[in-house]
């Protein structure tokens, strides 16, 4: 498959890209680099240095890929509350052009890396996914937000999406 995946070169979606690289698949990764490390971008992946602002221009209708796994967002709860602008505009606003880049190409399927963030603080443990979704900080706002705009994309286009709500990351990747 011919897969594109933003923020590779950040910690989970430089892992991902190693893996789908290592099962066999064709790999672009979508990253501006602004917090991502040019150091984890898997060499054998094609790298465009470029927003998801601009999807786009490699979501192409002619470009022929089968999916989309979306990592790039900027992540830090604490610094969303003080620069809310900042997170707004790059994973929703970025996001949403990211969607509308999918469908305009007919890409079939996305990934998104959402977050736990999106249920605030739960009232039941352990937390299931339809758990009220309450998120206490601009982060988790912002995610909850594509969250909804994926569910609507896939009703209104048929777009077959998964948003994955992870808590806190952690692990090491060894290149093979």
């Amino acid at each position: 498959m011919k897969l594109l995946v933003t923020g590779g070169a950040g910690f989970i979606g430089s892992v991902v890209t190693r893996m789908l690289l290592d099962a066999g698949h064709q790999v672009v990764v979508l990253d501006d680099l602004r917090t991502g490390h040019r150091e984890a971008l898997a060499p054998d992946a094609t790298h465009v240095e470029a927003s998801i602002h601009d999807a786009a221009q490699i979501l192409t209708p002619d470009a022929g890929f089968d999916g989309v796994l979306h990592f790039a967002a900027l992540i830090a709860a604490g610094e969303s509350m003080v620069k809310p602008e900042l997170y707004w505009q790059t994973n929703t606003v970025g996001s949403l052009a990211l969607i509308n880049a999918v469908r305009a190409a007919g890409v079939p399927r996305m990934v998104f890396s959402s977050t736990a963030a999106v249920y605030g603080n739960p009232t039941e443990l352990p937390i299931t996914e339809t758990a009220v979704k309450a998120p206490t900080n601009t982060y988790g706002a912002t995610k909850l937000a594509v969250d909804m705009a994926l569910t609507s994309e896939a009703i209104a286009h048929g777009l077959a999406a998964v948003s994955l709500r992870y808590f806190n990351v952690a692990g090491a990747h060894l290149a093979g």
